[in-house]
């Protein structure tokens, strides 16, 4: 029996096959290694269009150089008559198989499992990919321990008519953003939905959405119907939990910036736990999975402990209690733990109670304020009875007699009389000029606050009268950002979305007053800037922002410590370390060196991009 051959490529068998197309283990004769053979589906690549869209897809993709992105090493030339890719072959599990055989116990692994895809993502974002399709099977680990994103791109070779017309759906159903399933264009933002689906399935060992039918499990996708992280796992944490329910935002402008801004947030979280360096922690977890995890459990408490300490003491009493969340996750009996955390509970206790006692005196002053003003600025003189040790008001010797009020009498609101005592319809008091039943003066009665007036001028309606004031007209306020349109833009704290949507609208409708303005994006650094809103103006001041470009970081990982030195000779940095890279624009290419000039070791290209790590790989 003839050997099967895809071009210059044997085929030894089938890996595994999709709705999109079929994997089968190959070998390259001519480099003597093992490949994985992607071949499409002859229905989703029959047509001429599609075919040229498969080709200058797969050239995109094979142009993508990141430690956890599978390596494209070959495609079908045009003349094929199959159409197929020729990747690195990757020995490991899938993700998906990894966990259901591993089950993970701390969501801090999840958090080491997914740095990697994040970072995979914002590698692709930058050089204008997106996925479209990422979910558990999609990710396989290497036998270091290395999450690998597959099939990046492969969605998008076929274009979205052949995939209508065969059925074929575009993304897995469960992974997939509001934004997809409506129909809209696909965006970057659409991959960070998807990969929080998948960290909340690591993290709560279930789907964030399921159905009977599709229609079912789109209709609570679009909904955004899904159990709290922390609902379904309790245990988790409260940082992590955020995050993910941050990426699964049913709207867009709610979510991360960047794929970028995901990694860094899960990065500082493993860096709270004491997990700085994530490529060694794999490496160990895939050798061992059981023993790691117990040995973390013992290892994150006393960290945990140690930073629920430190922000305490700082007054970051919510940081503290995130911390003590997860102590108490690991360890419910942990003592030092608990003592901390009702430390905290009673200082909060204290300082709820100091707030209420502030309230009710504010309250107390302000009701003791009103009974003066209705009882008139200078209160009349009291004197004391002898035989009761109550108070009477006086009335003078020679007042005159009381002037008949037939207003009053007839229980109609009169002003009063100045310098008189008021009678109101209904008192039941002694007369005016009542005796003491002990014989002493008359018995003057308490002075009640004057009513006012309940009819309206004659000229004011009522409707006028009890309408409230008109609220202020808002002012619309340009806003621009230059070439920097995915900028997410706040004013007071609140996402008022992007830029080229504000500069699409024509700008933001803003009320008078003070108005902050923050700018957010993955290349600059945060840009904040106060304007003053005037209504008298028909049009309020232009927003610009300014974008300062952060630094690239390069990291080049190799064999040895040797010094890295940038095209004039200067030493930026050494290989095996992080070390910035002053950016004067969003993207750029650099030639490096490595080692002395004299060593002919060799030199490596690497594309920077403003804000983002950038790992590469030598072998010397």
């Amino acid at each position: 029996m003839s050997e099967e051959r895809l071009g210059r490529y044997r085929v030894d068998g089938e890996l595994g096959r999709g709705g999109m197309s079929v994997v089968y283990r190959g070998h390259d004769p001519v480099l003597d290694r093992p490949v994985a053979i992607k071949v499409l589906h002859p229905h989703l690549a029959s047509r001429d269009d599609s075919r040229s869209r498969f080709t200058r897809e797969a050239k995109a993709v094979a142009r993508l150089k990141h430690p956890s992105i599978v390596e494209v090493y070959d495609y079908a030339p045009p003349d094929s008559d199959r159409a197929y890719i020729v990747t690195e072959l990757i020995e490991g599990p899938t993700l998906r198989a990894f966990v259901e055989t591993h089950p993970l116990k701390h969501s801090e692994v999840s958090a080491l499992l997914m740095v990697p895809i994040f970072e995979a993502l914002a590698h692709a974002h930058a050089n204008g990919i997106v996925h479209r399709d990422v979910k558990p099977e999609n990710i396989m680990l290497r036998r270091d321990g290395t999450p690998v994103l597959m099939d990046f791109g492969i969605a998008s070779m076929v274009d979205t008519e052949t995939l209508t017309a065969t059925g074929t759906m575009l993304g897995s159903p469960a992974h997939m953003a509001p934004e997809v399933v409506e129909g809209e264009p696909l965006t970057t933002q659409a991959d960070l939905f998807s990969a929080g689906t998948v960290l909340y399935w690591m993290v709560c060992g279930a789907l964030p959405f399921s159905g009977p039918t599709p229609a079912a499990l789109f209709r609570r996708i679009l909904e955004s119907r899904f159990d709290p992280v922390l609902k379904r796992r309790p245990q988790a944490g409260r940082a992590i939990a955020r995050l993910i329910e941050q990426c699964m935002a049913r709207n867009v402008a709610d979510r991360p910036g960047s794929a970028v801004e995901v990694a860094q947030a899960l990065r500082r979280l493993l860096s709270d736990a004491g997990l700085d360096t994530v490529r060694p922690q794999l490496t160990q977890l895939f050798k061992d999975p059981s023993v790691y995890q117990d040995e973390l459990g013992r290892a994150l408490v006393p960290r945990y402990v140690k930073a629920a300490r430190v922000a305490f003491e700082a007054g970051l009493t919510g940081r503290a209690i995130d911390f003590l969340d997860r102590v108490l996750a690991i360890d419910d009996e942990h003592a030092e733990g608990r003592a901390l955390l009702s430390r905290i509970e009673r200082g909060q206790r204290r300082g709820a109670i100091g707030r209420i006692a502030a309230v009710v005196a504010a309250v107390l002053a302000v009701g003791l304020g009103g009974w003066w003003l209705w009882g008139g600025a200078t209160p009349a003189p009291v004197e004391p009875r002898a035989d009761r040790g109550l108070l009477s008001r006086a009335a003078p010797a020679d007042a005159a007699p009381r002037t008949p009020n037939p207003a009053a009498d007839a229980g109609v609101d009169a002003a009063p009389h100045d310098g008189a005592l008021v009678s109101e319809p209904g008192d039941r008091g002694p007369p005016q000029d009542a005796a003491d039943p002990d014989g002493g003066r008359p018995i003057a009665r308490r002075r009640r606050p004057p009513r006012l007036p309940t009819s309206r001028p004659p000229s004011q309606p009522a409707s006028v009268a009890m309408s409230a004031p008109a609220p202020p007209t808002p002012v619309q306020v340009p806003v621009k950002g230059g070439p920097y349109k995915a900028t997410k833009v706040l004013v007071n704290r609140r996402p008022r979305g992007y830029i080229y949507e504000i500069e699409r609208d024509g700008g933001l409708k803003l009320p008078p007053g003070r108005h902050t303005f923050r700018f957010e994006n993955p290349a600059c650094r945060p840009f904040e800037t106060t304007i003053v809103v005037d209504q008298r103006s028909p049009r309020g001041p232009t927003v610009v922002f300014e974008c300062t470009l952060k630094p690239a970081i390069i990291h080049i990982t190799a064999g040895r410590d040797v010094e890295v030195r940038a095209p004039d000779g200067r030493v930026i940095g050494r290989t095996n370390q992080d070390f910035p890279v002053t950016m004067s624009q969003r993207f750029s290419e650099l030639r490096l060196t490595l080692g002395d000039p004299g060593d002919r070791l060799p030199t490596l290209p690497v594309k920077l991009f403003a804000g983002q790590r950038i790992v590469k790989e030598v072998d010397f």
